[in-house]
């Protein structure tokens, strides 16, 4: 087994230096990060350091024993030098690769002594973003070596020199067994990006479909974090920029200033800041403008180092801001807000977890390096869930609000809108088909002197009764509509004037029977008038109401409370009196 002949000398301290010749030996699990094994040195600044008097640094015992899994280079630290003593006490050579630290370290120097070279190292190797991104880049897990382990003591070497942040995440691994562990990556990798991708493409779908600003933003956020995350994964510089160090050096820097900057983009329209905190949300917005604008200030003046520090100061701010915004947004009850806040929570929580990873504060696995994308993939399918539900309750109100348009909101009936958008189909399909259709128009007698004496919602009342038996003679297919004022129309397909004039005639029997008690105490009865025409030929829809408006003209000038038909739709007046008396009613 590989794994179990190759040991990792355990220093032990001695009067403040790590003796190998009193160091006991450990086999090495594939993947386990080797920092805790390793002796640190940092650069005095101006005063870099060749191998040779590394070494020489490391026999006087200047190195220091690491405290950390995964040692961490911060924000333009001086250079660090690591040292590692390996053991392999079998008697074959083994093959290994050697993971040494994240792809955006700046400038990476390894050398590995074997036994038998003492004078000089068997490897040196080069890599790093300022002099090849791509080369000895392993997508997820960074820089990384092939060598060969005689038997015996080896020594590595590793200096970093990086103006950002580095996790010297070293580990030994078995040429074997490194096809498991970096398709383990690679999967992972597939799927966040997989994932981020679909969002993208769906939101951004709907967005040129619906042109929500809301979805825009959305789509602006979790694409920004996709290419940030590309270019730190390693993916990008594979593959967009290889042999480009002046666009590796400046990449994920952009990528952390349009996330950040795009995630407040979202946070203001999402809660709708300008409503309830102008003075606020015009700090944001200015603050967001100011950050792109140094970003830009940085690349063109090739300032790196002022360009960390602004991306990682704007990154670590904006996380806060982001859960201010959220707590503000529930304080004045802003609709989903905290459905914000629990999903910009869990977002913070996974950065959390994966900085004090990387800062050796928290064990260092897969599932705490990988907490910060699980969060930040948790807070983008909150945000869609939520963006989701809104758009739906948005078209249920629309479609509220349409439909409210289209009716009379005392009665229910339509009104002219929802009348013509009803009437208009069945009436050509009666003109296609030529089969009957009448038109039947309504008005209260009197109407006035019912809201005068009684009041107002008296006459409410009125109108409403008339509603609901206009609604309760008719038919499924028959369209009814408030006309406006006291005036009502219905729309019969397949029925001919002699039955449209009987129904008629029907209706106004009950409405002169109907007896209405109002809460002053009083009562009253009324009765209407209506006019009755039919679809002829040669008729529009226009010209039918038309005609039954003169019928019911007709029938108020003959005294109210009667039925007229125009000539062709049957009996002319019905009413109280005798149909051939000009007159009707009382």
């Amino acid at each position: 087994d590989a794994r179990g002949a190759v040991g990792i000398e355990r220093a032990a301290e001695a009067g403040g230096r790590a003796s190998a010749a009193t160091a006991a030996t450990e086999p090495a699990d594939a993947g386990e990060p080797l920092g805790r094994y390793a002796q640190l040195l940092d650069e005095s600044p101006g005063h870099p350091l060749t191998i040779e008097a590394a070494r020489a640094a490391l026999a006087a015992g200047e190195f220091k024993r690491s405290t950390a899994a995964v040692p961490n280079l911060g924000n333009r630290a001086p250079p660090r030098w690591m040292h590692l003593d390996i053991d392999n006490p079998g008697a074959a050579p083994l093959a290994y690769r050697l993971y040494v630290a994240e792809g955006w370290a700046d400038r990476l120097d390894v050398w590995l002594y074997v036994p038998g070279d003492g004078a000089g190292a068997t490897n040196h190797w080069l890599a790093g973003d300022d002099r090849s991104p791509a080369r000895f880049l392993r997508m997820g897990l960074g820089f990384a070596f092939d060598a060969v382990l005689p038997p015996g003591r080896s020594e590595l070497f590793v200096r970093a020199d990086s103006i950002d942040s580095v996790a010297l995440s070293l580990r030994l691994v078995p040429l074997a067994e490194t096809g498991a562990l970096e398709g383990a990556a690679q999967q992972w990798l597939g799927l966040v990006h997989g994932f981020l991708l679909a969002l993208v493409a769906t939101y951004g779908l709907l967005w040129l479909a619906l042109r929500e600003p809301a979805l825009l933003r959305y789509v602006a956020y979790v694409g920004s974090y996709l290419g940030m995350h590309l270019a730190y994964s390693g993916l990008a510089a594979r593959d967009v920029w290889p042999e480009s160090p002046a666009v590796a050096r400046f990449a994920i820097l952009i990528g952390m200033t349009l996330f950040s900057s795009a995630g407040l983009w979202f946070a203001r329209g999402f809660l709708g800041l300008a409503e309830f905190a102008p003075k606020v949300d015009r700090v944001v917005a200015w603050t967001v403008r100011a950050a792109l604008a140094a970003m830009a200030a940085c690349v063109l003046a090739n300032a790196a180092a002022s360009a960390v520090d602004l991306a990682f100061a704007y990154i670590m701010g904006f996380t806060v801001v982001m859960v201010g915004l959220g707590i503000l947004a529930v304080r004045h009850g802003r609709d989903q807000a905290r459905i914000f806040l629990a999903a910009t929570l869990l977002s913070m929580a996974g950065a959390f977890v994966t900085t004090l990873a990387v800062m050796g504060r928290l064990p260092f696995s897969t599932l705490t390096f990988r907490a910060v994308e699980v969060g930040v993939m948790v807070e983008a399918s909150v945000w869609a869930l939520a963006l989701g539900l809104r758009l739906r309750r948005e078209q249920e109100d629309r479609a509220r609000a349409l439909e409210l348009a289209r009716h009379d909101p005392l009665t229910g009936l339509y009104n002219r809108r929802g009348f013509f958008e009803h009437a208009l189909p069945v009436y050509s399909t009666s003109m296609r088909r030529a089969r009957p259709l009448a038109i039947v128009m309504i008005d209260i007698d009197h109407f006035k002197r019912i809201n005068d004496r009684h009041g107002h919602d008296a006459g409410d009342r009125t109108l409403t009764a008339v509603a609901e038996q206009l609604r309760g003679a008719c038919r499924l297919g028959d369209v009814i509509a408030r006309w406006g004022g006291e005036e009502f129309v219905m729309l019969l397909p397949e029925t001919t004037g002699e039955r449209a004039h009987a129904l008629a005639e029907r209706l106004r029997q009950i409405l002169a029977g109907t007896e209405l008690a109002f809460g002053d105490g009083g009562s009253t009865r009324f009765t209407a008038s209506f006019g009755v025409a039919v679809r002829s030929e040669t008729t529009t829809l226009e010209e039918v109401l038309l005609a039954s408006d003169a019928a019911l003209y007709a029938a108020k000038h003959a005294g109210r409370d009667c039925v007229v038909s125009t000539p062709g739709a049957g009996a002319e007046v019905s009413g109280p009196v005798a149909p051939s008396m000009p007159a009707c009613g009382p």
